[in-house]
């Protein structure tokens, strides 16, 4: 699976044309979106979330939205529901918690985002589940595994991320992999191998699990999905067989806009993430 770091690449937009090909103007039929995105994860942090408005290829700059409300709510396993923040400060359409917010793992978080206009969207509302114990990593000419416990109770989806440090302690490669658990479900030493990209000799690596809701990890599916389609098989520009690549998707995710009861840009993750890390 490629790199996450790459996934800017995926909210460009290519017009690769042939010489047979008339170029058609695109700036008429544009109309700006709002995209969301941010995440909740378990312990004590301040939640971010970025807003923005979606720009023409013809532009290179970003459309921040800087005046926007936003309102973070959680619900207990009793059903009781309470307000969480309202109160963040913003830069540049970076929105971050202006207290730190102690989350609660088993209980149900959602935002809702009241722009100026009286536009508002609302997260689904996703379950804080609980960490991942990862018991070790192990690193061969053949594969990358990481070796950890899987909770029964229900289906789980993870994001799992290795990171290659070097002899200077510098960051060689990152890796990140998608993959549920229907394979191994309640299995205390599941394993997971990762063995596309592979490092010989690494001084140290570190891997993370995010046990992530459905919606999530279906809307990173879409990501490295997109990625794959737009850019591993892009080859020339030159290259007639562009024109029938599938094309760039709107990478909707658990936003709803509910002044028009349609799905919007973006998501809003809740997830909790485990690091171990191991000196080979």
């Amino acid at each position: 699976m490629k790199s996450i770091y790459k996934i800017s690449i995926y909210f460009l937009v290519l017009l690769i044309l042939t010489d047979c090909v008339s170029e058609i103007p695109n700036a008429s039929n544009f109309e700006p979106q709002v995209f969301i995105s941010g995440f909740l994860t378990d312990g004590a942090e301040h939640v971010t979330i970025k807003i923005q408005r979606t720009v023409s290829v013809e532009n290179e700059n970003l459309d921040p939205i800087n005046d926007a409300q936003i309102l973070l709510y959680t619900k207990d396993a009793s059903g009781n529901s309470e307000l969480v923040t309202s109160s963040f400060n913003v830069s540049n359409g970076t929105y971050s918690s202006a207290d730190t917010v102690v989350s609660i793992i088993g209980n149900t978080y959602w935002v809702e985002i009241i722009l100026a206009d009286g536009t508002t969207f609302k997260s689904d509302e996703e379950i804080l589940k609980e960490a991942i114990t990862i018991k070790d990593i192990e690193i061969t000419n053949e594969l990358n595994r990481v070796i950890f416990a899987d909770p029964l109770a229900d289906t789980n989806f993870y994001l799992i991320n290795f990171l290659f440090y070097n002899n200077n302690g510098s960051l060689t490669l990152k890796v990140n992999e998608l993959t549920n658990d229907v394979l191994f479900n309640g299995n205390d030493s599941a394993t997971f191998d990762s063995t596309e990209f592979l490092v010989n000799n690494p001084q140290e690596v570190r891997v993370n699990i995010s046990n992530l809701n459905f919606n999530t990890y279906q809307y990173y599916l879409n990501q490295f999905a997109q990625f794959e389609n737009q850019i591993t098989n892009a080859g020339s520009e030159n290259d007639p067989g562009q024109l029938f690549l599938p094309p760039p998707a709107n990478l909707t995710g658990n936003i709803m806009n509910i002044s028009n009861n349609t799905r919007a840009l973006g998501f809003f993750g809740v997830q909790a993430t485990t690091l171990f890390s191991k000196r080979f």
